[in-house]
């Protein structure tokens, strides 16, 4: 029964590329029935996957639909890290050419299906859809700033093996609602792959390396360039765009979490760093370098949590929002990267996306984001109303 299973599972995926004959189907069944169960299995399972996961991502990821034009620019801080902008954009816009996905394409991607193992097995196209996909962002376009002349900037850390690009529509939905959000790509490593500027002016991949620095010093070094970044884009974005940055915060995702942390507290009394947002922190990645968990801060800070980091207590700062039906892998985009069907099956395995709508989580979080760097009161009702949230205590 279960070479029968096995060898129709292989005709199915056949089925998609071959022509749609009764002779062909039934000639290729038939010959298939004297193939040994030892090689039927895996080559009947590799062929069906491959063919089930190309079609599965056939004119993915679909960009989310939004009212408003965001921007998206590219540069590098003095020190060396890539910074990836999302803003609002002007409607006077000269040129509607769209920035990718993936800044670097086909390198961003396999940098990603290296760090997962995809690219050892030969199954780097799992991902390589997303090289040339559309960010739904105007390349370079210009900024609008707000009734005030200004604008709200987030800057953002990536997890451990993220980079600057994977939360690209869940950037473009924070930045849609009025605000700037500056991605980070760090140079410690943890970057899933990063191109880095040696000082003659050359450049280089950088892939994953855990083993680049110790743990504290990846830590470090991330903390260091955020604390960077709050000193230069200010000025930058004035140069850029003539528009003034007027709250100006940190956040991040998972490892990017303790990175903000560590350089929340360690900022000058002349870096300006109104507040904190967290999404999923990986607190135990601090190494010791943190204040403990529930520990009173200055910086107004709100986190919010997965269900499975709510289900392991994860609370800090001044208010903790757990996301109902809200997985690890919905505070980036990896909900987005397929049909939804294919992304919470994968979530047996990996918390890729949560029960709950993604573009939902994306809009709440957005809002919710938006009207913290607007009142820096995490308490407030406007801060803490969405659908989805269920606040929590320590």
């Amino acid at each position: 029964m279960i070479g029968i299973l096995v060898r129709a599972s292989f005709l199915l995926g056949c089925a998609v590329i071959a022509p749609s004959s009764t002779a062909f189907t039934t000639t290729l069944f038939d010959s298939t029935a004297n193939i040994p169960d030892a090689v039927a299995y895996p080559v009947a399972f590799a062929s069906s996957f491959r063919v089930g996961a190309r079609v599965a991502v056939i004119n993915q990821p679909r960009v989310p639909s939004i009212d408003v034009l965001v921007g998206s620019s590219v540069l590098r801080l003095p020190g060396g890290a890539l910074v990836r902008l999302f803003y609002p954009a002007s409607s006077n816009v000269t040129s509607q050419e769209e920035a990718p996905y993936c800044t670097n394409g086909r390198e961003t991607t396999n940098g990603m299906s290296a760090l997962v193992g995809f690219e050892q097995l030969g199954l780097s196209f799992l991902l390589a859809h997303l090289a040339n996909a559309p960010s739904g962002c105007l390349k370079n376009a210009p900024m609008k700033a707000d009734e005030s002349g200004s604008l709200p900037l987030l800057v953002y850390s990536h997890g451990y093996g993220g980079n600057m690009d994977m939360a690209s529509f869940f950037h473009r939905t924070m930045a849609s609602k009025g605000m700037i959000v500056a991605s980070i790509e760090h140079t410690d490593g943890t970057a899933s792959s990063t191109v880095i500027r040696e000082k003659d002016g050359t450049e280089r991949l950088q892939r994953f390396n855990r083993y680049l620095m110790t743990d504290r010093q990846q830590l470090t070094r991330r903390a260091t360039e955020l604390l960077e970044a709050l000193d230069e884009l200010p000025g930058t974005i004035r140069d850029m765009f003539n528009i003034e940055t007027a709250t100006v915060m940190l956040g991040g995702h998972s490892y990017g979490c303790p990175s903000a942390i560590m350089a929340a507290n360690g900022a000058s009394s002349e870096t300006k760093c109104d507040g904190l947002i967290l999404h999923d922190p990986a607190l135990g990645m601090g190494y010791g370098m943190l204040p403990p968990n529930g520990a009173r801060i200055d910086t107004p800070t709100i986190t919010y949590t997965s269900d499975e980091y709510n289900r392991g207590r994860v609370r800090y700062g001044d208010t903790t929002l757990h996301v109902k039906g809200c997985f690890h892998g919905n505070f980036v985009d990896a909900a987005l990267w397929a049909p939804r069907v294919v992304m919470r099956a994968l979530s047996l395995i990996i918390p890729a996306a949560g029960p709950a709508c993604p573009r939902e989580i994306h809009e709440q979080l957005a809002d919710s984001a938006m009207e913290f760097l607007k009142c820096r009161d995490a308490s407030s009702q406007h801060v803490i109303g969405g659908s989805l949230f269920e606040r929590v205590h320590f």
